[in-house]
């Protein structure tokens, strides 16, 4: 039998797929990455860079958490153009109900040991004055931070390069077939280990994958420095950022070196195509004036328009993938790709050379949608 060129070929350079190459290669493994494009050129370059703990389940916490400290670690080794910054996220109370919930929120985090602040009316108008008079309060996660994913992922890549790793960018990747992937043009990659960090591509790798795109537009304002000091959620975002069930649009700010702000957040279900929809753009700056009402006069100089891998249950699908010899999954991380990258490297990492992970794998195994699959229904309700 013929020795694989490698011990383990990622298909996919982006924040997800850079991650778990990194961690194989600083695990002693020796690790090609394959792409078609360019590395970080899809999801990973139409984001809001937010890094933050999730609080809705407790899989999602512990991958969340776990990561928000992998990253911390690393943004001392960041370059200056990763714009890592802790600015701290304000989630928005619009009515006493909303702040109720966010107090709940608030002990929660607080019995976990995450650091967060309930903010009264006139607490939140303190932080942040050009939010609209009557608000209730806001609850405060002063470590949550953003970075520019894009040139992270640049940096894990160079150092996968630099620990003996290739990477192959501008070949399209045909098929995986067991410890092999296939190029365009016939040529065979053999590895013994495969992982499929292909984003919302993964199911025409993988068939089967439960993951579907999840379409979301980002729109940037003309400058206006010191406007907004912290991202700023309203606290309905989680409920609607997770319901696969309808198209939704939530209020979502931040502010951008240079005084740009950036503005979302909607999500279209289904939808594959990359183009910007004028009318969806608009909802996002109206839902903007709701909480923030100066932005009705403000400009959009630029839009973007990415494509989140959504899995069937709100959890990505990180592990082997019993259907196919040799494939690990690394995808359907939806909205929390960039949080929950250096997570997933780890996991991946871990499973492979046999080392105990901090956090259980188990919840985020892919051979949990399996049942489903096999009887005929679908972890992913209709668009």
């Amino acid at each position: 039998m013929t020795t694989p060129q490698f011990d383990v070929a990622v298909v996919g350079a982006g924040i997800i797929g850079a991650s778990c190459a990194w961690e194989c290669s600083r695990a002693g493994l020796r690790v090609v990455v394959l792409e078609g494009g360019e590395p970080g050129g899809w999801a990973t370059s139409v984001n809001s860079g937010h890094i933050l703990v999730e609080d809705d389940s407790e899989p999602r916490f512990l991958l969340t958490r776990l990561s928000v400290r992998l990253w911390n670690e690393l943004s001392a080794e960041l370059p200056a153009a990763a714009e890592f910054e802790r600015m701290g996220t304000i989630w928005v109370a619009a009515d006493e109900e909303e702040l109720r919930a966010l107090e709940r929120r608030h002990h929660f985090f607080s019995s976990r040991g995450v650091p967060s602040e309930v903010l009264d009316g006139e607490s939140l108008r303190r932080e942040e004055p050009n939010l609209r008079p009557g608000l209730t309060g806001g609850l405060w996660m002063r470590e949550d931070a953003v970075v520019t994913a894009t040139v992270v992922t640049r940096m894990l890549l160079e150092r996968v390069g630099s620990a003996g790793g290739q990477i192959r960018t501008g070949r399209r990747v045909e098929a995986l077939q067991r410890s092999s992937v296939r190029l365009a043009g016939g040529e065979l990659v053999t590895a013994a280990h495969l992982i499929n960090a292909g984003g919302v591509a993964a199911p025409a790798l993988s068939p089967g994958v439960p993951v579907r795109p999840r379409k979301g537009h980002l729109a940037y304002t003309e400058p206006h420095p010191g406007f907004v000091r912290h991202q700023l959620i309203e606290t309905g975002y989680v409920r609607r950022a997770h319901d696969l069930s309808t198209d939704s649009v939530s209020f979502s700010v931040q502010p951008r070196p240079g005084g740009e702000i950036r503005v979302g957040s909607s999500r279209q279900l289904g939808i594959a195509d990359r183009s910007v929809d004028p009318s969806v753009v608009q909802a996002m700056i109206d839902r903007a004036v709701e909480y923030m009402p100066g932005f009705r006069q403000f400009s959009v100089r630029r839009t973007a328009v990415g494509l989140r891998p959504a899995s069937g249950d709100g959890l990505p699908l990180i592990g082997p993938w019993p259907p196919q010899e040799s494939v690990y999954l690394a995808a359907g991380h939806e909205g929390l790709g960039i949080t929950m990258a250096l997570a997933t490297g780890r996991l991946i990492a871990d499973h492979l050379v046999g080392r105990n992970s901090e956090i259980p794998i188990d919840p985020y195994l892919p051979k949990r949608v399996l049942s489903d699959l096999d009887s005929g229904s679908t972890p992913n309700p209709p668009a």
